[in-house]
């Protein structure tokens, strides 16, 4: 299998503006899911341990379908509109994975 583009991106929330930035992202998602070739997995998860903590685990089948993502009408829209509810600047990290076994 060929190695695909991860990306992990921890993300906050303003405590006052959880529940708005939650939605943020679940329109993000579908936004994504439904436009973005190339993507094969996309999800946001909250922690148990700090309602504002967030991480978007991606993956996709390239760097060019990362980079149109990017630059996507609705990524650019969407993530200029959760800059009022964020609480911090996202710290993204992308790699390039392969699957491995236990």
């Amino acid at each position: 299998m060929d190695p695909v583009i991860t990306v992990h991106a921890y993300l906050r929330s303003h405590p006052d503006h959880r529940d708005a930035y939650r939605e943020g992202l679940r329109a993000l998602r579908a936004a994504t899911l439904e436009h973005d070739a190339g993507c094969l997995d996309y999800r946001f998860w909250q922690s148990i341990d700090d309602p504002d903590a967030f991480v978007c685990v991606e993956a996709w089948t390239d760097m060019d379908a990362l980079r149109a993502h990017l630059a996507a009408p609705h990524h650019v829209a969407l993530s200029a509109a959760l800059d009022a509810h964020r609480g911090a600047p996202a710290d993204v990290q992308v790699f390039t994975s392969s699957p491995a076994a236990l």
